[in-house]
């Protein structure tokens, strides 16, 4: 299935959240979903109430103040497109939630050992995971939480699918301390169908982190490490600084996004995402640019809504 592992190796690559040597399959799982956690450079695994923690830990969905709706879309280069949904409603001492992730991987033209060339025909690849958050709070500082996922990817006449749980837990010194602990195992499971022959290695990765807002000047730091079992490891830092009520700024890099600029030609800032954010009444809109050399640009948007 060279095929596919080039789609999805185009994939991780085109979001800038995985190196070449990554040999898991479902790889789309792994591409950062929300503008503001891309743009802090993926380290977020510890950052509160942001209802995208149903995607980067469960655990942190029972911070999240209000039900709230969440939508995201990333235009990738060679046509590549990805999307996220979620819902997440917190009651006092727990909470649920669902999301619905999505990547489209583009079309190719069909080469075979005749036409190396292109035969003229075309292929596309595809991949949807769908999801269900539960999340309790142990404790005044002690929060725990678990997805389960069910996920298919297709390519040309090819698909597999699989099921993945993902666990996490989030710890404060204190009720209201500014600073956040978490840890979270991702994407643990088993794959159901294979594409071809023999099941792909799946995308398992383990990620502690840590976050501290600072009040005053309207700081989050936010930094990450991450060790997937099926790649190499990674470290994240993000940081955040909200200027006024209404704007917030963002800038964030990880050691993967640096390598893979590197390879790909660029430099510093190649390897950095940028983003900003607002908010006027119930709705919140955030930005995130991602430059990535010579291969173009990575733009996300995120809009949420609190019911």
């Amino acid at each position: 299935m060279k095929a596919a592992g080039f789609v999805l190796t185009a994939a991780v690559l085109a979001a800038g959240s995985a190196s070449a040597a990554d040999t898991a399959g479902f790889a789309f799982l792994r591409i950062p979903v929300g503008a503001r956690a891309a743009a802090m450079g993926g380290a977020f695994c510890a950052v509160p109430g942001d209802p995208t923690s149903l995607y980067w830990n469960p655990a942190s969905a029972v911070s999240v103040s209000s039900q709230t709706i969440t939508t995201h879309y990333t235009g990738y280069f060679l046509d590549m497109q990805g999307g996220f949904a979620g819902w997440v409603s917190p009651s006092e001492d727990d909470a649920i939630g669902v999301s619905a992730n999505y990547f489209y991987g583009g079309s190719f033209e069909r080469t075979t050992m005749q036409d190396p060339l292109g035969t003229g025909e075309q292929f596309s690849s595809s991949s949807v995971a769908v999801a269900g958050t539960y999340a309790r709070s142990l404790t005044p500082t002690i929060n725990v939480g678990a997805t389960g996922k069910f996920v298919y990817s297709s390519i040309d006449e090819y698909s597999g699918n699989a099921f993945f749980v993902d666990a996490g837990a989030t710890w404060r010194p204190s009720a209201g301390s500014p600073l956040t602990t978490a840890l979270v195992v991702r994407n643990a499971g088993i794959q159901t169908k294979a594409f071809y022959r023999e099941n792909d290695p799946t995308p398992t990765e383990i990620a502690a982190g840590c976050s501290y807002s600072f009040a005053g000047p309207g700081v989050l730091v936010s930094a990450e490490a991450s060790y997937p079992v099926n790649g190499d490891p990674n470290a994240a830092l993000g940081v955040e600084y909200a200027p006024m009520d209404m704007l917030t700024l963002r800038l964030g890099g990880n050691l993967r996004d640096m390598d893979s600029s590197k390879e790909a030609g660029g430099g510093f800032v190649d390897g950095m995402a940028f983003g900003m954010g607002t908010s006027f009444n119930r709705l919140a809109l955030d930005y995130c640019f991602k430059p990535f050399a010579d291969l173009g640009s990575v733009h996300r948007i995120s809009l949420g809504y609190t019911l």
